[in-house]
């Protein structure tokens, strides 16, 4: 073990935010959504000599990469920075001069922010022309013709805030190859003597059994043909496509559901359900009408569960959750699709109100709309979409503050300090009033517990000398005020005024047993159904309890039975209960 050195392979996703191939995945042969990404590592041991003579002698010597076919890159300076010319001149060691290119900023400088850590970069290009002759014009032109498949990062300055760029004490190398883009130029090429077809990562023994499988499902035959123009697409053409893009999306999802990450609606759950449905929707050009993504699963455990035994420990739940996924989104597609083919004109663009309502009704994300539009050259008013998007998310915001609604003094706010909280211990208190407000009393002590954790706000009685106060409901401000909610009964409560505050004891026993109950269930759930089911809200009353959770399946009868067995077993050993406060870390731990 030498802690100043590493070598690994990373899985990556790209599929949002700034790093997006989604798009491109199917319409060429090298983008995907899921990959491999290997590398080596210094931390400072060694630099930049080392790190390009070993990327020379692993290319060169052990994979038999053709020389004659290699460009480099190195940083070419700009008004920031000095160009690498210690870079260029390790490169220059092994390449002619017009095969060793200076690149501009983005392309050959690494910085993630406006300060910290950063560095110029160098890449290794592969002209994959029939000829060799692709010329240096066509390096990071973006063209399949000349393709990238290492960056080398030297890690040698920090960015400082005034701009500025000091040299690191140590310095450090991270490097990134694409492990399918060179499985494509060691394997189907021929060792290099044939440059007469097709040279795509989607022709190797990463994806054949992946295609192999999809081709007797579907009857079709993978011919390796690109789109021209996406909107215009041959029969053949759009078979392709779909091969190329089920196979990328089954091994995104298999990997991602495998590591635990599970389709959702929202952050990084919702860009795997995007993913899923997309390749479904691929599927109906394969004539693929019924569930089969799912299916494939098998496949990319058979191939790669060697190397990440987590898809051999994980192969059930990855089948069983995609298997759900597909069938939920089956239940619409087909209405889906008749609803786009309603509203598609012949020309021109889809409208924002139906672009919308096939998001709302039928659970078609934007660029599923975006990519059935492209494919006719029609255009999506993206615009006018994410508009009613937001005013869909301020009506909810509203309509959820309307049901908290506390009307506060007149200048708008409280000047009262946090209230402290004596409940755990107390369910009757002799308390002095700090703030009366039109529907509510603010305590300076209060056994009263507001609304929290989605347990209900106590209710109960207030009164003093000559009023008293009926409270229907107890909710907390941002800035931790309890307010007790609710109604004058006779007389008019004064700030300042000493009372006593009484909790209704009968309901607050209803919810705390709820309240436990709502834990015992939790645990349940975990234990009968999956061990990864986490909270997503809940709701705890007098009367019974709501407790939300995100699965891929809906609860069968005999597992709610054996549920039910376990949380009565528990209530059964009526195990003495005990309240402690700690921070949420800790609770998490």
């Amino acid at each position: 073990y030498d802690p100043g050195r590493a070598a690994d392979t990373q899985k990556c996703i790209r599929a949002g935010g700034k790093h997006n191939d989604l798009d491109d995945v199917g319409l060429d042969t090298y983008h995907h959504t899921f990959f491999e990404m290997l590398g080596n590592w210094s931390f400072g041991d060694y630099f930049k000599q080392e790190a390009i003579d070993w990327a020379w002698e692993l290319i060169i010597d052990v994979w038999g990469f053709p020389k004659e076919r290699l460009y480099a890159t190195y940083f070419g300076g700009d008004d920031k920075s000095a160009p690498d010319l210690e870079a260029q001149a390790l490169w220059l060691k092994h390449l002619p001069a017009e095969r060793v290119v200076p690149g501009n900023r983005k392309d050959n400088f690494w910085q993630m922010g406006d300060t910290g850590p950063c560095g110029p970069c160098s890449e290794l290009h592969v002209d994959l022309t029939p000829n060799a002759d692709c010329g240096a014009g066509m390096v990071n032109a973006d063209s399949a013709d000349c393709i990238e498949i290492w960056n080398l990062v030297f890690i040698q300055f920090n960015a400082n805030i005034d701009g500025a760029f000091t040299p690191l004490p140590a310095q450090h190398v991270d490097t990134g190859m694409g492990f399918e883009r060179a499985c494509s130029i060691i394997q189907c090429t021929n060792g290099f003597t044939d440059f007469s077809g097709v040279i795509s990562n989607y022709e190797t023994d990463v994806f054949s059994p992946i295609f192999a499988a999809l081709a007797e499902m579907s009857g079709k035959t993978y011919t390796s043909t690109l789109p021209e123009d996406p909107a215009q697409q041959t029969e053949q053409e759009a078979v392709d496509v779909a091969f190329r893009v089920i196979a990328d999306h089954i091994r995104c999802l298999s990997f991602s559901i495998a590591d635990g990450i599970m389709p959702s609606n929202e952050g990084r759950g919702y860009v795997l359900r995007r993913i899923l449905r997309r390749a479904v929707r691929y599927g109906r050009s394969l004539g693929l009408t019924e569930t089969f993504f799912h299916k494939l699963a098998d496949t990319v455990v058979e191939s790669f569960g060697d190397a990440f035994p987590e898809l051999i420990e994980n192969r059930d739940r990855v089948g069983r959750v995609l298997k759900a996924e597909e069938e939920s989104f089956n239940r619409t597609l087909d209405k889906g699709l008749d609803v786009f083919e309603s509203i598609a004109p012949a020309d021109g663009g889809i409208l924002a109100a139906d672009a919308f309502k096939l998001y709302d009704t039928y659970g078609f994300p934007l660029d599923l709309t975006e990519l059935m539009a492209r494919e006719r050259g029609l255009t999506v008013d993206v615009e006018g979409f994410e508009k009613l998007m937001n005013e869909q998310r301020a009506r909810a915001r509203t309509d959820h503050a309307s049901k908290k609604q506390i009307v506060l003094a007149e200048d708008g706010g409280l000047a009262a300090d946090a209230t402290e909280f004596i409940g755990y211990d107390h369910v009757k208190a002799n308390t002095e009033i700090v703030e009366v407000l039109e529907n509510g009393i603010v305590l300076k002590e209060t056994p009263f517990y507001p609304e929290s954790g989605g347990q209900q706000g106590d209710q109960g009685d207030i009164k003093g000398e000559d009023f008293g106060f009926k409270v229907t409901d107890t909710q907390k401000t941002p800035e931790g005020v309890i307010v007790h909610v609710g109604e004058a009964l006779y007389g008019a409560p004064k700030k300042g005024e000493l009372v006593i505050a009484a909790v209704d004891r009968f309901r607050r026993g209803q919810m705390r047993r709820n309240h436990t109950a709502t834990h015992l269930l939790n645990a349940a759930l975990r234990q009968v159904v999956d061990p990864n089911i986490k909270q997503a809200g809940s709701m705890v009353s007098a009367d019974y309890l709501r407790f939300d959770f995100n699965h891929f399946e809906a609860v069968s009868p005999e597992q709610l039975k054996k549920i039910e067995q376990v949380v009565s077993h528990e209530i059964m050993r009526n195990t003495e209960l005990q309240t402690v406060e700690m921070p949420l870390a800790d609770v998490q731990k």
